[in-house]
């Protein structure tokens, strides 16, 4: 086949095809013994009518149509092999005339392709870190954090509940003087001052003593989650059946020793020093490799197509709804309580989602001009990796699915980044912060 390539306009290109007649003859003898198992003609068993019988009952024009589609699919096909073309969207087929069995057959392929990437300094980029320094403020913070997760509620003897401290109710709502689901407990334990429950609610509880009932006048906000409820004033019944505190552990030498093994609060403040030391060392090597990546996109240039934009905000949205099923919402319930439409919500996905198409076509035209590529090892290495991440004990297998379901390819376009990243990263330089 021959080809004819042109730009029309940024990223879309039209491809003229011309098929010889030897390669239509080829798509002709393929069609009919396609179309030759769709059709009954009396006298003959399905499948085993003769080509000339075919044609002569139902004109030749029976098989053309299969085999224009053969044409084109390998046309289509030995371009984007031929003439490295990136498509990202379905070709859009033209036909420029008739299709004649005895001269070539041309049509025109317009699709859409990659962009162009003006590649700027990606390699030994200096990119500024901020040296990791703990110090024992900061220690002392984790310290009473670890002080306070060991804490315990105990019964407190004062008898008049105050803010601070923690009351033990039972309580049943009502609205318009009925009880509602969800609106009742026995014996729970509720931080005065906390701000956990219903506005104006935990305000009326101070100063109620052990074993006094009272009535509380609330009203639900108007963004209350559950929207039967929104807007509503509601009654509770409430009885304080006891006040606890909070008792704190005293920083101490047991105190060290009983929550591991460490023989002093000295060795305890050593070991946290250390681990937050380590953990912060951790983050700002990652927020390095960031900015070195980042600074890589921005000092490249190229037009990111917004069919590429699109499919990103889709998933970023995808993604979006799967996180909310995790907090027992829908997205047309977000939906109503952010008061937005769908496109309105993708499109506040947009910014994020032009910074990563950006990323990944800067990325992979890194790779192509360091000419990386993924080997079988790595291949191997990652899909090893996934298979423990998520508890299959056979990878060959977690491979076989993969190429099953035709995601074997993402796999090792993420590894390719992934070396492409590293390869940018351990380019780049420290700088000290000013």
């Amino acid at each position: 086949m021959q080809f004819q390539r042109e730009m029309i306009d940024k990223n879309f290109v039209t491809l003229g095809v011309t098929a010889d007649t030897e390669e239509i003859k080829e798509a002709l003898a393929e069609s009919y013994k396609k179309v030759v198992n769709k059709v009954n003609l009396p006298g003959f068993r399905k499948g085993h009518i003769p080509r000339s019988v075919l044609e002569a009952h139902f004109g030749k024009s029976v098989l053309y149509e299969e085999a224009m589609e053969i044409l084109v699919t390998k046309g289509y096909l030995q371009a984007l092999n031929e003439m490295d073309l990136n498509p990202i969207d379905q070709p859009k087929l033209e036909m420029t005339e008739a299709f004649v069995e005895d001269q070539p057959f041309q049509f025109k392929l317009v699709m859409e392709v990659l962009p162009e990437v003006e590649l700027g300094q990606y390699k030994g980029l200096e990119i500024e870190k901020a040296p990791v320094e703990i110090g024992d403020e900061q220690v002392e913070e984790r310290l009473k954090s670890l002080q306070e997760r060991h804490a315990e509620l105990v019964l407190s003897d004062k008898t008049v509940l105050e803010n601070g401290q923690f009351a033990v109710i039972d309580f049943e709502g009502y609205i318009d003087g009925k009880p509602f689901a969800g609106g009742a407990a026995q014996a729970y334990t509720l931080e005065i001052g906390s701000e956990s429950f219903i506005p104006g609610f935990e305000e009326q509880l101070v100063g109620m003593k052990v074993g006094e009932e009272k009535e509380l006048q609330v009203t639900f906000p108007n963004d209350y989650p559950r929207e039967e409820f929104a807007g509503k004033e509601a009654t509770f019944k409430v009885v304080l059946k006891e006040i606890k505190v909070k008792e704190v552990p005293a920083i101490d030498d047991e105190f060290a020793k009983s929550i591991g093994d460490f023989e002093d609060v000295a060795a305890l403040k050593a070991d946290l020093k250390a681990k937050m030391t380590t953990s912060a060392e951790q983050e700002a090597e990652v927020r390095f490799q960031q900015a070195a990546i980042d600074k890589a996109v921005e000092n490249a240039q190229v037009e990111v197509p917004e069919t590429l934009i699109k499919r990103e905000m889709e998933d970023l949205l995808h993604r979006f709804e799967h996180n909310l099923t995790y907090q027992g919402l829908t997205l047309e319930k977000y939906q109503e309580y952010s008061n937005k439409g769908k496109e309105e919500i993708m499109e506040d996905f947009r910014p994020e989602a032009v910074k990563r198409v950006k990323t990944d076509l800067v990325l992979n035209s890194v790779a192509k001009a360091e000419k990386l590529e993924v080997t079988e090892e790595e291949l191997t290495e990652k899909l090893q990796e996934l298979a423990t991440r998520y508890q299959q004990k056979d990878a060959a297998k977690l491979r076989k699915d993969l190429e099953k379901n035709g995601r074997i390819a993402d796999i090792r376009q993420a590894v390719l980044l992934e070396k492409t990243s590293d390869l940018i990263t351990s380019a780049a330089t420290a700088a000290s912060a000013q």
